[in-house]
């Protein structure tokens, strides 16, 4: 098929150009019109040929290194054989004689020649950024699509944990656990195939997550949950990417043993930027805990994706401080 587009091309061209050279040698000497439109195309459109086979087979044999070298050296030479065919063409004017003539059709066919070769060069250094943007694209969704399946199975596994243990010591707690964790399966399971969500559909998750928390923590949890005046709609994140420092908060809160946890929850909108902090309570000595095998597997898949999706337009600060951790981030709304 590509073949068959470039014939066509070919003939257009070639039609093309007999029409022009035939319009414009009929107004002057019509009687040689035809000879001198067919002589013209065959000069013109050979040399653009000649020219487009002759880079094309210098570019897959690598025999053109130098591709700016040469483009330079055609456009000079363009110019140069543009000022001497019309010194010829001048000259032919008052006296016409077969060398000026033969050197004329030469340099007519060098010209187009090095025209070619110059768009050759241009047209395959575009379709080789595109080539590359293209799989840059490819290769940048896959990573992405890797780490949001791999982040549904890390919530998962740490949720089941937490149920087996609910199950020895408190099992009648278990039923309304049960149903809080269908509908935040049921998110993590169709949502995260996309690589942005509605604003809004991610902050249901959060608060399915938080109440599910309530409910297996019950009076320990001192939740501060502010959202109130967010403007959510147009507004598009990825998928699962606050609900991991929410999650690491009550991680992290729930392994410095205290009887009282406190997480506090802040989510703002200026203007397009979301501005999110998630802080949670530790006990002294709490930042230095000791970490468990795939701890942060949730964080650095966080990072991994914002630096994929918002390369220097978000930011990530975590702070720790004595008696607690925090953890702010800036984005986006796409």
């Amino acid at each position: 098929m590509l073949f068959k587009h470039k014939i066509i091309f070919w003939i257009t061209l070639g039609l093309l150009v007999f029409g022009f050279f035939r319009w414009l040698s009929g107004i002057a000497m019509p009687e040689i019109a035809n000879a001198f439109a067919a002589g013209a195309t065959a000069v013109i459109v050979s040399g653009l040929l000649a020219g487009y086979l002759l880079t094309n087979l210098g570019m897959s044999m690598n025999a053109i290194r130098n591709a700016a070298g040469i483009i330079l050296f055609c456009v000079v030479f363009v110019l140069i054989g543009f000022v001497v065919i019309a010194f010829l063409l001048n000259s032919m004017i008052h006296n016409t004689t077969l060398f000026p003539f033969a050197i004329t059709v030469m340099l007519v066919f060098m010209v187009n020649a090095a025209v070619a070769c110059v768009v050759t060069i241009l047209r395959n250094q575009y379709k080789e950024k595109i080539t590359s943007a293209r799989a840059a694209m490819a290769q940048s969704k896959s990573e992405l699509q890797l780490l949001q399946s791999q982040l549904s199975p890390h919530f998962l596994f740490n949720t089941l944990n937490n149920l087996y243990g609910l199950s020895m010591t408190e099992p009648l707690r278990l039923p309304p656990l049960l149903l809080k964790l269908s509908d935040l399966l049921r998110y993590s399971v169709y949502e995260v195939k996309e690589l942005f969500v509605p604003l809004q559909h991610e902050m249901e998750y959060i608060r399915n997550y938080t109440d599910f928390e309530r409910l297996r923590l019950g009076d320990r949890l001192q939740l501060s949950m502010r959202t109130d005046g967010v403007v959510t709609a147009g507004c598009q994140i990825p998928p699962l990417m606050l609900i991991v420092f929410v999650e690491n908060a009550f991680k992290h809160s729930r392994a410095a043993g205290e009887n009282s946890i406190a997480i506090d929850i802040n989510l703002a909108r200026v203007g397009n930027q979301l501005v999110f902090s998630v802080r949670n309570s530790v006990a002294a000595g709490g930042n230095e805990l000791k970490k468990e095998r795939n701890s942060g597997f949730g964080l650095d898949s966080v990072r991994k994706r914002l630096n994929l999706l918002y390369p220097d337009r978000h930011k990530l600060r975590i702070e720790q401080k004595e008696g607690s951790h925090a953890v702010y981030l800036e984005l986006e709304c796409q």
